[in-house]
């Protein structure tokens, strides 16, 4: 009969009769936007295509950091049944989440509070698998691009980087680490400091596919072909790194699946299930253009 009739149940008798908003807020800094961070807007398609399973609405807002009150009215009215955050949240908004009592977790998070359900990618596994990918193709000269505006994201991708190194017995030039990068067009700048040098590098390890993209712009604007005087390689595996020229080789940070597991876990949490946080593997190498052996 329902078949028949198309019936739809009314959502807002379901809402009165379980107890439940059925929707999930997805919050985000203005930093992690996945209308702007590719990274995030694959992690975003993940939950949103998972919550259709739920029959969970995905409400996306913003952090707003300049209030008192930082996070959205759709939390303080109780008009959500969890709460996504995408990337790290600062101690007083996380504060300001556990007073409300709604269940929440974060995406790639770098904070050492473990009172935080959280699911990580393993940037340290990743960079090392990245920097050994290089090696193993007969690179010694090899440079690094990352990001210290996150410390922890730091330290991890530098230690992968450094451990691979070490391994191999290779040394590390102190002109060839650039740790200033935030995006496509810092990473170019930090590339030109790399090539301003007398010896150029074979290869260069990026810790994100965006440092990679702007790094691999700069080469080529100097007069270097890629990859046959200088091969790179990125982390995250972003759909974009198939279509740039040459197409870039990566590690593969699976970010449908993050999104597909944060949803549930959130519903667990929502549940009063017991939620432990996870770390997703990262060392699985995606082989395009950008690397040559030599």
């Amino acid at each position: 009969v329902i078949d028949k009739t198309g019936f739809v149940p009314s959502i807002n008798s379901k809402r009165l009769i379980m107890k439940k908003s059925f929707n999930i807020c997805l919050l985000i800094n203005s930093t992690s936007s996945p209308f702007e961070d590719l990274f995030y807007f694959e992690i975003t398609r993940g939950i949103l295509e998972k919550s259709k399973e739920y029959g969970y609405n995905i409400v996306i807002s913003e952090i707003n950091n300049s209030r008192k009150n930082k996070l959205p009215n759709i939390v303080y009215s109780n008009d959500t049944d969890g709460i996504i955050f995408l990337q790290d949240i600062d101690k007083d908004v996380r504060d300001e989440v556990k007073n409300t009592n709604i269940p929440f977790l974060v995406i790639d998070s770098h904070s050492v509070d473990n009172s935080i359900t959280a699911i990580n990618p393993d940037y340290f596994t990743a960079s090392y698998t990245a920097t050994n990918f290089l090696i193993k193709n007969g690179h010694k000269k090899i440079a690094f691009i990352t990001s210290s505006f996150i410390p922890d994201f730091y330290d991890q991708t530098y230690s992968g980087f450094k451990k691979a190194m070490d391994e191999a017995m290779l040394s590390i030039k102190p002109e060839f680490i650039q740790v200033n990068s935030t995006n496509e067009s810092t990473a170019f700048n930090c590339m030109e400091k790399i090539l301003a040098n007398n010896t150029a590098p074979t290869a260069v390890m990026c810790s994100v596919d965006m440092f990679a993209i702007g790094a691999m712009k700069c080469a080529k604007e100097k007069g270097y072909k890629i990859p046959l005087d200088i091969s790179f390689i990125g982390i995250d595996d972003i759909f974009l790194s198939n279509y740039t020229e040459p197409k870039l080789t990566t590690v593969k940070i699976d970010k449908t699946f993050m999104g597909f597991l944060a949803m549930d876990m959130i519903i667990r949490k929502i549940n009063a299930e017991e939620v432990e946080n996870y770390i997703v593997k990262s060392n699985e190498a995606t082989v395009r253009d950008s690397v040559i052996n030599i």
